[in-house]
């Protein structure tokens, strides 16, 4: 893949981004930190793109395009065109959450489950994972399941992350189908 590549299907990308937020899923850390997935924050935001023109990118911003606030988070967490700050580039992937884009709900729940730019917060973190399923963004679901179902940063509940690995593997993410057979199958076995 190469790390220009601007055009990424969004059913693409979900399963780029499912496989990320697997990463971690099935490996028990020793202890209770857990580090962030050593390609979230670089190889998939290169794939989503940064802004050539910073200054258009964010007049667009300003003006309402999620779209652009999320490239020009990209920017500013990469350091392409500015000087890094993952603080300023978790706000603008606040911002391109609050306008409805998906994707950058999703960056934004990474950064704020793993501490980029600001405080670890697993409560909101959640509620991006959350915004980005109820956008229909499978990589949504499945990050929100993973908290519920390992209890990071919110308290277990495995039903309802088996419901959202199903939600996620109905868009079509397979590691997510796998996640919600062994849930369920689990779940039946100890009735």
């Amino acid at each position: 893949m190469r790390s220009h590549t601007l055009s990424v299907s969004p059913y693409s990308f979900s399963i780029l981004l499912l496989g990320l937020a697997a990463c971690t899923c099935s490996k028990k850390q020793p202890s209770s930190e857990q580090p962030a997935p050593s390609a979230s924050v670089v190889t998939v935001e290169v794939a989503l793109g940064a802004c050539d023109d910073v200054g258009a990118c964010a007049s667009e911003c300003d003006a309402g395009s999620g779209d652009r606030c999320r490239r020009l988070a990209v920017n500013y967490a990469l350091a392409q065109g500015v000087e890094q700050d993952q603080a300023r580039a978790t706000a603008l992937y606040d911002r391109a959450c609050e306008l409805k884009d998906a994707p950058a709900c999703v960056f934004s729940g990474q950064m704020h489950e793993y501490g980029h730019g600001v405080a670890k917060d697993a409560a909101v973190a959640e509620r991006a994972y959350e915004r980005a399923c109820d956008l229909r963004w499978p990589a949504g679901c499945y990050n929100v399941a993973i908290m519920l179902e390992e209890g990071r940063g919110v308290p277990r509940d495995r039903a309802r992350a088996a419901d959202l690995y199903q939600t996620a593997c109905t868009a079509g993410a397979q590691q997510a189908c796998e996640r919600a057979k062994a849930l369920h199958e689990e779940d039946a076995s100890r009735d």
